[in-house]
């Protein structure tokens, strides 16, 4: 019997000091000298080609990769007017844009000369931003603003983290929160005719041939327009738009956080994760990847209290 207890005794020892050494090594950052998985300041296409390959339990280590505050987001809400907001996306579709308004459809004209935000896919949500004016996500409800009402005031949901200081880095986190979240961040082309760089002639045509009695009256009511008249309308809609500047990314590179898994929320609220630090958007690595620290404590409290009681036999 005593030997048994011996043995058993020498066991618990060893994985005692097995736990210890874990312990202490794990408090210690991992001496990392290569370069990271992805690059937050590339183009965003290279970061989608780069995120893509990445296990999402690297993505989420940005609490065990040597600093746990350094990636801490926030997603704040806020306002602007509708015109001095700048477009990161390179492609207005008509079909998703001009469409609603001058069709009618979805609410949307009464959203624009009512209120501050439009309807999309789940919901109304404001426009998301960085900076305060930058969109990274929004831009068809953006532009809906821009055809009927461009100095109204809308909402917008602000995007901010201590180590991203530029629009692209700002598309290329929000890529990264989506992967870390969903494991995957899809994107989608536009749809209709692009309206950025449209001319007003085509814009004019547009609008006579799509546009719906209900719309003009309601243009009509705002004072939009003089009379609920086509041509009246086709002017309108030609001068709110035919100078509208695009940005430097195609939409096939921008994020679509609702087609990722967020319809809730559609990246305008801060997730959990990304609130903590544990979005891993700084030159993420395997090494990153450590068990939390707590996770041997009690481990290590009962084998010792265990060892204890061998030792008063």
């Amino acid at each position: 019997m005593k030997q048994i207890l011996s043995e058993e005794f020498r066991r618990m020892q060893k994985l005692a000091g097995i736990l210890t050494e874990a312990e202490e090594t794990e408090q210690k950052p991992a001496d990392d000298t290569g370069k990271g998985l992805v690059n937050i300041n590339a183009s965003p296409d290279q970061v989608l080609a780069a995120a893509a390959k990445i296990p999402q339990s690297i993505l989420q280590a940005g609490k065990t990769d040597g600093d746990p505050t350094d990636e801490e987001i926030t997603i704040l809400d806020g306002s602007a007017i509708a015109k001095d907001l700048v477009p990161m996306q390179s492609e207005i579709g008509s079909a998703q844009s001009l469409d609603d308004q001058i069709m009618d459809k979805y609410g949307n004209l009464d959203n624009t000369l009512n209120d501050k935000r439009v309807s999309s896919a789940g919901g109304k949500f404001p426009i998301l931003t960085f900076g305060g004016k930058y969109i990274i996500d929004g831009h068809h409800r953006w532009s809906q603003f821009m055809a009927t009402n461009p100095t109204a005031t809308v909402d917008i949901a602000d995007i901010k983290s201590p180590n991203v200081k530029t629009p692209t880095e700002a598309i290329n986190l929000a890529h990264i929160i989506l992967f870390a979240l969903y494991g995957k961040s899809p994107t989608k082309p536009f749809k209709g005719e692009n309206l950025i760089g449209m001319g007003a002639d085509k814009i004019k045509d547009y609008v006579r041939k799509n546009i719906v009695d209900s719309a003009l009256q309601k243009l009509a009511k705002a004072k939009k327009i003089a009379n609920p008249d086509k041509e009246l309308a086709a002017e309108f809609y030609a001068k709110n738009l035919s100078g509208l500047k695009g940005g430097q990314y195609s939409r096939i590179v921008m994020p679509q956080p609702a087609d990722a898994g967020d319809e809730q929320n559609q990246l305008t609220k801060t997730p959990p994760l990304a609130a903590d630090g544990s979005i891993n958007y700084i030159n993420p690595k395997q090494t990153d990847v450590k068990k939390p620290v707590s996770e041997n404590i009690n481990i290590i409290k009962v084998v010792n209290e265990a060892l204890a009681k061998f030792r008063k036999k």
